[in-house]
């Protein structure tokens, strides 16, 4: 797909942003079924994101586009192995996720509350700063001080009391 750099220099970029920000938020979208990829470049691929563990992770599967420079290349990858790819990238991702989210468990971190939570009109959402609105996670809060009505747009603290696959659990303190 002509970009540049290769895995050791991302890995660099990434462990340097990570010195230079505590707390960094580090996403992507990866693609799988791209001509050309094979076996050990996807099994590459699976390596990188278990080394350097992305907080989000998108993954589509590539598709052929009239008029695009991919659409003339040629070994095409299966439709069916593209799909395979990106299921075990999504379990793999999923897993990191899960280990992250359940390391935040006891933190308090700030949440710009949103209201009522799409999940159940029991419990309100929010997000921190590194989760975005309709693609990632939220922080599902269950819990508030007795005399405390959060507005939309309000940052709060939550303290994380659950952790879940992609999204987080707590109250406000």
């Amino acid at each position: 797909m002509k970009r540049g750099g290769n895995r050791a220099s991302l890995e660099r970029l990434i462990r340097r942003g990570g010195k230079r920000v505590p707390n960094i938020g580090v996403r992507t979208t990866l693609m799988t079924g791209f001509p050309g990829e094979t076996d050990a470049d996807f099994e590459e691929l699976l390596a990188f994101v278990k080394i350097v563990e992305f907080d989000r992770v998108g993954v589509f599967t590539y598709s052929d586009e009239e008029g695009t420079p991919a659409y003339e290349l040629s070994n095409k990858v299966e439709p069916r192995i593209a799909k395979q790819r990106r299921a075990r990238l999504m379990k793999e991702q999923a897993k990191i996720s899960r280990r992250r989210n359940k390391s935040r468990v006891g933190q308090t971190v700030r949440v710009l509350f949103e209201g009522e939570s799409a999940e159940s009109d029991l419990l309100w959402q929010g997000r921190m700063e590194t989760q975005a609105p309709d693609i990632d996670g939220c922080v599902l809060i269950n819990d508030a001080p007795e005399d405390f009505a959060p507005q939309p747009g309000q940052v709060v603290n939550v303290l994380i009391t659950e952790a879940q696959e992609y999204d987080l659990v707590g109250r406000i303190l």
